[in-house]
């Protein structure tokens, strides 16, 4: 993952005889980006580095934890001369004078470390243009990196979310719009739900949680996978579902996932179906235990 980093002003200063005042730690930020507003610094022609840490926001599965948000901390060990190289490199003049461009760049997230552990977040010459030397990025990536450790920050799914392939929460379609005072679902006959039908199913079944305020969100429960007959004999249901114009009241709801569109089905009370086109159909007590049982 790429930290975005901004660049507004005209040409960088290239004083060799700066002082190393913007230290910073040689570890990664513990949080879910890092600090773009940290102060960057020109390296003066004594700096040594011995060591290049680079940071990558990902996710990643931890076992029997789940889905987790983390800092990615690598190293690159040893004098890393060719970025030195670059990071030395004096900036292009901009094209325009003093009438700079506000320009957005891509670039990783590093720090140089030197000898006595002092890790230092380096400023990057620009091209006339204002973004960083190609050159500079590439010099960035081709070092010889190694996972020094992986940082959780926030877990995105449980272990059984993650597991089923549901998420852990899913907003209560029709409640949510009701409370938000929002156009509901428009009722319509009969209709096929999926043209063509898919190939396989993944039912989610959360349990509704009433929320003071904003939207209403479902608890994951369980979840199940169609195919075959069983799915043919649910889709059969669902096309025959017809119009409804009943209040919704309920208290569980599933999340019909074909991998690419969703609908959406009442478990209880009024026994909504909202079909991926957005009319509104009504199950069957027959439909409905073939998608919660």
């Amino acid at each position: 993952m790429l930290a975005v980093m901004v660049l507004a002003g005209c040409d960088r200063a290239d004083d060799r005889t700066a002082r190393l005042d913007h230290v910073v730690g040689a570890s990664c930020p513990k949080g879910p980006q890092p600090d773009l507003s940290l102060p960057r610094q020109t390296l003066p022609d004594d700096f040594v580095p011995v060591q290049v840490i680079r940071c990558r926001w990902d996710s990643r599965y931890l076992p029997g934890e789940g889905l987790w948000a983390v800092v990615i901390e690598e190293h690159a060990d040893g004098p890393a001369d060719e970025l030195m190289t670059e990071l030395r490199r004096p900036s292009e003049r901009s094209i325009l004078g003093q009438n700079c461009l506000l320009v957005e760049y891509l670039v990783d997230y590093f720090v140089v470390v030197d000898s006595s552990g002092g890790a230092v977040l380096p400023d990057l010459p620009t091209t006339g243009c204002g973004g960083a030397f190609r050159s500079a990025l590439d010099a960035i990536r081709r070092l010889p990196y190694r996972v020094g450790k992986q940082i959780p920050i926030r877990r995105i799914k449980s272990e059984k979310a993650f597991r089923a392939g549901c998420g852990d929460k899913y907003t209560d379609v029709i409640l949510t719009v009701s409370r938000m005072r929002a156009r509901p679902p428009r009722p319509q006959q009969a209709r096929q739900l999926w043209d063509p039908a898919p190939k396989g199913l993944r039912v989610c079944v959360y349990r509704t949680v009433d929320k003071a305020r904003g939207p209403i969100e479902g608890r994951f429960e369980s979840v199940r996978i169609l195919k075959g007959g069983s799915l043919r004999t649910l889709l059969t249901a669902l096309d025959g579902a017809p119009a409804t114009d009943c209040p919704s009241d309920h208290t569980r709801f599933a999340v019909l996932d074909t991998g690419s569109t969703e609908a959406y089905a009442e478990l209880d009370g009024c026994r909504n179906l909202v079909r991926p086109d957005g009319t509104l159909g009504r199950l069957t007590p027959d439909a409905v235990a073939l998608l919660a049982d």
